[in-house]
């Protein structure tokens, strides 16, 4: 979906949001919010971003990329970073992988391992969806469940699929190649078991930190309904219809806590901290970019006769490229 048609469906939804919000509750509800519990939030994804890039290590190393964890997880801050700041689904998927290629001229491999990275998490988000679905402590509404399953089922189509594609000649033979490093890597299966475990260790943080971000508004739901919630909101967010899915998050938010009672005003509350969360993480990453002992892609432009291979795209991508967004970012 085109970026501009993005911002507007985030403005039409927040413009929805702001209609339904009472604006008097929301700053009471703002200023009585436990800043502890907020900070133990911030921790916990600070964490989530650590154990994010051990997972996305353990994966890159099936492709032969030996990179220190400390590197790793910086490559992942500055992603975040740029996830923040651009109004795009892949940017900060761009950077990492323009990171780890580090000019090795293994363009395709650095975003296989990024796609491996960013498959197996949401496949582990997915199964928790499923798992909180059956053991819900609540009746939930049939469009959630359904909605729920459909996305299992797409997603597990999807799997089965990989390895049609890359004989499928109709797929480009740069994608194929890289469906074919992929599907490598995932013939590994100690690498895949110790990410799989490090994906867990993620979800279950992210849910954990939107239960602590919850407390501090005094919000009264108990902790299995947000395992439930969360990761169906985190795979709305990730929908490409939106600028970090703003406007998704809070009337998703919104929708499912409707059923206990709580409030939209305090619904928009929470999505709004927890939005906060994870733009104090990204920003944190800006600093990470801007002061970090890290190559920045605007600091490499030189004459083009030089380097023919430096300005080329990433995945077909053509405003991703160090020719395109990311200069234009830096």
């Amino acid at each position: 979906m085109s970026k501009y048609l993005r911002i507007a469906v985030s403005a039409a939804l927040l413009s929805w949001v702001a209609w339904k919000t009472d604006w008097v509750q929301l700053v009471e509800a703002f200023a009585g919010l436990r800043i502890d519990l907020w900070l133990a939030a911030l921790a916990i994804l600070v964490v989530c971003q650590l154990a994010s890039a051990r997972r996305w290590q353990v994966l890159a190393r099936e492709l032969r990329f030996e990179r220190s964890l400390a590197q790793m997880t910086g490559y992942y801050f500055i992603g975040m970073y740029f996830s923040l700041l651009l109004p795009t689904s892949v940017g900060g998927d761009v950077m990492r992988a323009w990171y780890l290629d580090g000019g090795s001229g293994r363009k395709l491999g650095a975003f296989a391992a990024v796609l491996l990275d960013r498959l197996n998490g949401l496949l582990v988000l997915i199964v928790m969806a499923c798992l909180a679905v059956v053991l819900s402590p609540t009746e939930l509404p049939a469009a959630i469940v359904w909605s729920v399953w459909s996305v299992a089922a797409a997603a597990a189509l999807g799997v089965a699929a990989l390895p049609v594609l890359q004989r499928f000649k109709l797929v480009p033979a740069a994608r194929r190649q890289q469906l074919q490093t992929m599907i490598q890597a995932l013939r590994a299966p100690r690498a895949l078991l110790e990410a799989t475990v490090w994906s867990a260790v993620v979800q279950v943080g992210n849910v954990l930190l939107v239960w602590l971000i919850g407390l501090a508004l005094g919000i009264a739901v108990p902790l299995s309904y947000y395992f439930v919630f969360v990761p169906m909101v985190s795979l709305l967010t990730l929908l490409p219809i939106s600028v970090a899915g703003t406007g998704v998050r809070e009337e998703s938010v919104a929708r499912f806590l409707a059923p206990l009672a709580i409030s939209p005003t305090l619904a928009t509350t929470l999505s709004l901290a927890w939005f906060a969360v994870f733009a104090a993480v990204g920003l944190f990453g800006g600093v990470v970019y801007l002061c970090g002992a890290y190559p920045k892609p605007v600091s490499a432009r030189r004459d083009p006769a030089e380097v023919p291979e430096a300005h080329g795209t990433f995945s077909g991508y053509p405003d991703q490229g160090r020719a395109g967004q990311l200069d234009e970012a830096a």
